[in-house]
């Protein structure tokens, strides 16, 4: 017989962050903040419209600045 002696896993610094939540709700989806590439994103599921809202999630180790938002150049038409 096997018996696996798994370490157990040391408990992770939590923190309230906040995130984009799904509207819909038969959806799931939500994302962090400073993860979103729009300034108000749309579902990555089911592509409705994302409400702010706070969650308490594990701290992140961030190298460098947070994520910013992109902002997509209008197209000309020549």
């Amino acid at each position: 017989m096997y018996y696996s002696r798994k370490k157990p896993q040391a408990e992770l610094p939590t923190e309230m962050t906040d995130i984009w939540s799904c509207v819909n709700e038969d959806c799931n989806g939500w994302m962090r903040k400073n993860f979103a590439l729009d300034k108000e994103p749309v579902c990555f599921l089911c592509q409705s419209p994302m409400k702010h809202d706070t969650r308490e999630l594990p701290m992140l180790n961030e190298s460098g600045s947070a994520v910013q938002v992109v902002n997509k150049p209008e197209s000309k038409d020549e």
